[in-house]
Formats: structure tokens, sequence, C-alpha cells
């Protein structure tokens, strides 16, 4: 890997070694992170009535008082694109506690993502900035009335600190993903760094499958001045970073404002890094971040993603796939409501066809080109997939590196792997148990020569992603899933036979559910 780069020299002080594993963070188990965020006192706007459930006399109450009802941005699809992508789907009550069960999952249920709304000319939303409050499912005003950015300002500034995409043009609504970094790092230390951008990323997941739904389009703008940004949201940059920024349309625009994200060609690898763990986060959130001086140098790579590699590895054979034709998004707002991370897997088989319906669903092409008006992953061709199957139907156990051009798993080793992959996941009885596990892997050279060290964002987002839309299909197929955000790094190298510069973003367990 390429040492001069400031995501280079963070993951490998982040790795994970069984030498080390016990070493480093302490946890302060007297002083969690809040899950939530309030902002006292300010003017906000309950979503729950536009909820067709429970009292439908509120509901149809809530709806006769709408200005526009009907609209592609009405507050009842607000309501439902919120509640769906990153809402409270169940509340468990016991000892004096609550636990809240949200939309997407997150690792140590620490949810570090944060949704924010921008809009003007809203029939029943005055112009602003609101966060979306989790808990209360409801849109609070950042700005006290009167004192923020006006609709035509606020989105001038959007655009400007955008770099002008072209998405944003005549835009009069966007959604922002953020991440709070203590919540992840309060348990995970600076590795929580790539815990926000893989949870955040799950949260994204949600969000593609539910915008068309609605009748929307959008694009996924991950090239933006991060300052800028974080002013136009009145929040501290280093603490909480903005990581995309979602404009959204009505569907039928969709071709004209489809693109892509920034990339920076020049001086991607900077040289000042702090070293000390207590400032490993804020080095790489720095280094990732893009500065109003980088803007005459920036170019844009819009709706084009980075090939498919093919031709990885020497193969043993290939089997094709065979989904069963089965839409895992029919229905998808039941299956986010039902979405739970599989506890335990009971070490039994999987059938290659229940393999396929969530490889193809994840993976489908739609994603990366978006002929149904879907948003887009950054820069999906930057990740590669490989499937260790222990037990499914019609395939020999080993290792596969999976091709979804082809829709294939080509074998690259033969063998039971179980115990490496218990071993390799710190010892979680998941990745013994699965009937396959999916590794998410990147090759970290290609991705800084192409984005710089802003890639390392990207590439734990489009993981998450990935991992969403696999934990999506999974409950909708019956079959058990849960990621897996901790592992031996070089571990993982050396089942897979990876290269040098690859190195692993997420891990997938897909079985069957205890």
């Amino acid at each position: 890997m390429p040492r001069s780069s400031i995501a280079t020299q963070f993951h490998e002080l982040t790795k994970y070694a069984p030498e080390t594993i016990g070493q480093g963070h302490e946890i302060d188990w007297a002083h969690p992170p809040e899950q939530f965020k309030v902002y006292r006192g300010a003017e906000s706007v309950d979503l729950t009535p536009y909820l067709p459930m429970g009292d439908s006399l509120v509901f149809k109450e809530a709806v006769g008082g709408l200005k526009d009802a009907e609209g592609p941005l009405s507050l009842i699809n607000l309501s439902k694109l919120f509640l769906f992508t990153n809402g409270v789907t169940a509340v468990a009550r016991g000892q004096g506690q609550e636990q809240f069960f949200r939309a997407a999952p997150s690792a140590g249920a620490l949810y570090p993502t944060e949704l924010y709304l921008l809009v003007r000319g809203h029939a029943d939303l005055a112009d602003g900035v609101y966060n979306y409050n989790v808990r209360n499912h409801s849109l609070a005003e950042v700005y006290p009335r009167g004192l923020g950015p006006d609709g035509p300002e606020l989105f001038e500034k959007l655009s400007a600190a955008c770099l002008g995409h072209p998405a944003l043009k005549d835009c009069n609504a966007a959604v922002v993903a953020t991440a709070i970094y203590f919540r992840s790092a309060w348990r995970y230390g600076p590795r929580g760094f790539r815990r926000c951008m893989l949870d955040s990323g799950h949260v994204l997941g949600n969000f593609d499958l539910m915008v068309p739904r609605l009748g929307l389009c959008t694009a996924a703008i991950g090239g933006f001045v991060d300052d800028e940004m974080a002013q136009i949201l009145d929040i501290t940059s280093s603490q909480e970073g903005v990581l995309g920024v979602f404009p959204l349309h009505p569907k039928l625009l969709y071709p004209e404002i489809s693109g892509g994200v920034s990339a920076l060609p020049s001086d991607p690898y900077a040289d000042a890094f702090e070293a000390e763990p207590a400032q490993l986060l804020k080095s790489i959130h720095d280094a990732t971040c893009i500065l109003r001086a980088d803007a005459a140098t920036i170019r844009t790579a819009a709706g084009v993603d980075a090939p498919a590699e093919s031709g990885r590895h020497e193969t043993l054979g290939a089997i094709k796939l065979a989904p069963s034709g089965a839409d895992a998004a029919a229905d998808v707002e039941h299956t986010i409501l039902r979405r739970r991370s599989t506890r335990n897997l009971t070490g039994e088989g999987l059938s290659l066809r229940e393999l396929s319906d969530v490889l193809s669903f994840a993976y489908r092409a739609d994603l990366s080109v978006g002929p149904e008006g879907r948003p887009r992953f950054f820069d999906p061709g930057m990740l590669h997939s490989y499937v260790v199957v222990h037990d499914v139907a019609g395939l020999q156990p080993g290792v596969y590196h999976y091709a979804p051009d082809f829709n294939e798993l080509r074998l690259v080793k033969q063998g039971n792997f179980r115990e490496d992959t218990y071993h390799i996941a710190l010892g979680q009885e998941l990745a013994r148990d699965a009937g396959a596990v999916v590794i998410h892997m990147a090759d970290l050279r290609a991705a800084l020569e192409r984005y710089g060290n802003r890639c390392y964002r990207y590439l734990h987002l489009d993981a998450g992603h990935l991992g969403q839309r696999m934990n999506l299909a999974a409950i909708r197929f019956r079959v058990g899933v849960s990621g897996i955000g901790g592992f031996f790094d070089d571990e993982v190298n050396a089942l897979i036979g990876a290269r040098d510069s690859d190195f692993c973003v997420y891990i997938t367990c897909l079985g069957r559910p205890a």
C-alpha cells in the first residue's frame, strides 16, 4: 500500500491483530454517548400524524389540514421517507429503560447517523434547515425562525458548497447525511470512523430504496467543501462530519439530475498526520475533507464508475447464480419494520437460490446506472466481493470471487474455512455458523489514485450500502443475516489471497437463523 497517504496510515494504525486486540482503547462505560440529538426550544414539525398507522382519524384530520397532501414532497411522503430510512421502528421497555430499534443496523447500537432536510417553497414547511428528530419522529428547525438563510440564499450556499453539482439545479429539497463521530468512537476508538461510515451506509441503503417508492429521485453528491456544509447545518465539522448530500426531485427528472461524485486529482496524499490515538480520528476526518482552496483543482466524474475488475485470480471453475426472480424491494416498508440483526445462526446450509437472491439484489445493475431513478452509490465499481462458502447446496466449500456483471461465483480456493472465519471475526460464532460469509474488499491504491484520501469515506459508505441491501434481501427471503465490522484485517487478506493493496471493508454473514 502507498505509505504516503493518510488513509493508508490510518488504516494500518486501526487494524485489529491477534497480538494487540486487547490493547489500546478503554471504554468509559459511565459516560456513554447520547443517542439522540436535541434542539432545545426549537420549533418543530411533528411527522407522526402523517403515518397511516394507529388512529386513522388522526391521520385523516392531519392530511385534511395540509395544503399539499399529494405532491411527492408532501409531509406524508417525508414522514415515510425519514421513518423508513433512519427512524425508530420498535421500542422495548424493561427495568426502567427503553431500547430503541432503528430502521438500519448500527454497530453496538450506537447509531451515529443524523439526517437533515433543507427545503424551500414548501406548501406546509417554512424555508430552512431541519434536523430529523429520530426519537420523536419530527423535524426540528436548526436555526431560530428568521435567523437562518432563507430559501434562495440557502440553496445558493448549498450549490456553492457542492461545487455547482448539476443535481442541485432548480432543487427545492435535499437530505444531508452526517455522522457524530463520538457515538461510535466511544466504544471503538479511532476505528469508530470506519463504523460511522458503514452505519451511515446502512441508512443510505434504506434511503436508496424508499426514494423511488415515493415518486422521487436523487443523486449521491460526495464532493463538497466540508466546512461550508458544516456551516449550513450549524455543526462542528470535526465532531459531526457531513457524508453526503442528496437532492430530491420528482422521479421524472432523473436523467437530468444524475451525476457522480467529485475527485481530487491534485496532491491526493497529504503528509501531515497525527499518530496519537486521540488524534487519529480527527486526522482522518481532516485528511478526507475538501477545502475551498481545492475547488479550482477538482474535476467531476459525472456518472462514471470505476470499471469492475475481472481476472483477479486464477479460478478453479465458475457457477452461474440462479435467482428466483422475486423482487426483494417489494413491500420494503414491511421488511424494514421486521429488520433485526440475527444474533445466532444454526450452522445449517443455504440453498443456491437463497444465496443467489441476496447477492443479485445487493449488486443489481440499477444501483450503478439508475434506469429506474434510483440513487447512486458513490462509486460501486471500487468494491469487489468474495464469498466464503461453508454450506450452500450445489457449491463446493471454499472461497469464491463474485462477478456481479456475470452474476457468477468463481472458485479461487477449495476447503472448509469455518474455523478460519471464526478466528478472523474475533471469535464471533456468526462467521463460523453461517452458510456463507460475504467479504467486501477494495483496492486502496486504486481508490486513492481516483479520489485521494476521501476514498476512505466512499468505500466504507458503499460497503455499508451493499450490506444493508443484503440485510433487507435476507429478511425478505427469511435468511439470517448480520454484518461484522470487527475482524483481523491481515488474516482476511491471507484467507482470500488478496493483493497487498487490497483491504477488507466489511463482512456480511448469511445463514439459518436460530
